[in-house]
């Protein structure tokens, strides 16, 4: 049962803009560390982190209205109470009759909601967690004077607008704008649009389940919004397709009210075409041309010739960075061309794979460290550049020079003395005093 709500008693809103704001520096920060991680640039990265401030900020608002946020207390009751009754030597509050003086809201605003059945002057007796016309709601009351009886409402309650419509509208810009730049227009407003459905269902469906205004009704609503967001951006592409084949014909001179001298029809797709050099908007594809053009090849030898020109070109990039670096080797001791028994013979027996002659240390004793191998080009072109994100994001060598590690094996080798075989899910890069990367190699035994 409520407490009895009395003359000075403190009302409250709902922190919205402070969780909007702890939102937007979570929802930004957590984004931050994704493009650490991932090691994306340029206005990718941007785009990223106003993608993530925007969504904690719409997710802090929303669970600032939860029963689990509290209140920040905005105002109390004020001007007026009963003149013959009291609660606690205070006048005891009555809803329509009495006003609140409110921070975030001008003009005194009367108490709008109170009990059903227990009434002070022929008013509602007002209670702990009544609500004003400003949708605050007395937050303190007294401690040995309760009022139940039900709920009932006397006065408009108007909309909590605590956060400006202009945040609204950057968090808005910011947000779709993010959503262009990563996925694209079509996808971006396919997402909104969901969004937006999403959330007024989610909302509709919790009202009906939970009641309205609980805490179910609005997470219902945020699923609601991350689930429509979802299915719009999946069907948009497909949807726009579809939107840009339909051909609306009017027969002339048939001009009606119901619509029967309009016909729709669809455009044939660039693949059911036949005949002639299609249209532009109905043109193959590059992915379809490739595909019609190795459509004679199974699955496994497309799969086969896609990752012998990826690595084509990842060998390519390796070349390229030896010729520019003074000093650096990486295809020639380490690549994925050198063989296992290259490897074998520099572990147990100090022969350079290389120069194919044993090498010698300062005191003239055979070098036989480990040796690896990657086991392909892409494995080590991709240790080489998320080492040198790090050095570039970090200024620190030792940082860059740490295990760079693998989700599966990368490399393979011996160790050295002893020649016992080993395989590696790690890599290490070394660099100069450049900066410059001059060797990368596998490292055995790394899980």
């Amino acid at each position: 049962m409520p407490a009895a709500a009395r003359l000075t008693d403190p009302i409250g809103h709902s922190p919205t803009m402070s969780w909007l704001l702890k939102g937007l520096l979570i929802g930004a920060a957590i984004a931050v560390a994704g493009v650490a991680i991932v090691g994306t640039g340029g206005l990718a990265a941007v785009a990223m982190v106003g993608a993530g401030a925007a969504m904690g900020a719409g997710l802090g608002e929303a669970m600032s209205t939860m029963s689990f946020a509290g209140k920040e207390v905005t105002g109390a009751i004020a001007l007026t109470g009963s003149p013959n009754v009291y609660v606690n030597n205070l006048a005891a509050a009555r809803a329509h009759a009495d006003m609140v003086a409110c921070s975030k809201h001008p003009g005194p605003i009367p108490i709008a909601t109170g009990s059903g059945q227990v009434f002070i002057n022929g008013m509602p007796a007002a209670r702990v967690d009544d609500k004003t016309g400003c949708s605050a709601v007395i937050t303190k009351g007294s401690g040995n004077v309760y009022i139940g009886g039900g709920t009932v409402q006397t006065d408009t309650i108007n909309p909590e607008d605590l956060v400006p419509g202009w945040v609204h509208g950057a968090l808005l810009v910011v947000g779709v704008g993010s959503a262009i730049i990563l996925a694209g227009p079509v996808i971006a407003v396919g997402g909104l649009i969901g969004a937006y459905a999403g959330g007024y269902g989610g909302a509709w469906a919790g009202g009906k389940i939970f009641g309205e205004g609980s805490d179910g009704q609005k997470w219902s609503a945020i699923a609601g919004s991350f689930l429509g967001g979802y299915l719009g951006a999946k069907a948009a592409p497909g949807a726009w397709e579809f939107a840009q084949r339909v051909q609306v014909n009017v027969k002339p001179g048939t001009l009606g009210m119901n619509g029967g001298n309009v016909e729709f029809s669809l455009s044939p797709t660039a693949s059911t075409q036949q005949g002639g050099n299609p249209p532009a908007a109905n043109r193959l594809s590059r992915g379809e041309e490739l595909r019609q053009k190795y459509s004679h090849l199974s699955e496994q030898e497309r799969r086969a010739l896609i990752n012998s020109r990826l690595e084509d070109i990842a060998a390519a990039r390796l070349s390229s960075l030896e010729q520019s670096i003074p000093g650096a080797h990486f295809q020639g001791k380490h690549g994925a061309q050198t063989t296992l028994v290259q490897q074998y013979n520099r572990a147990v027996h100090g022969i350079d794979p290389i120069t194919g002659q044993p090498r010698y240390n300062r005191s003239g004793n055979l070098m036989t460290p480990n040796s690896t191998r990657f086991l392909s080009n892409r494995d080590q072109i991709n240790a080489i550049e998320r080492a040198s994100r790090i050095y570039a994001r970090t200024g620190e060598k030792m940082f860059a020079e740490e295990p760079i590690r693998f989700n599966a094996v990368a490399g393979e080798g011996y160790y050295g003395g002893t020649g016992a075989y080993d395989t590696a899910f790690s890599a290490q890069v070394w660099f100069n005093r450049n900066a410059e990367p001059i060797t990368a190699f596998p490292i055995l035994g790394s899980r």
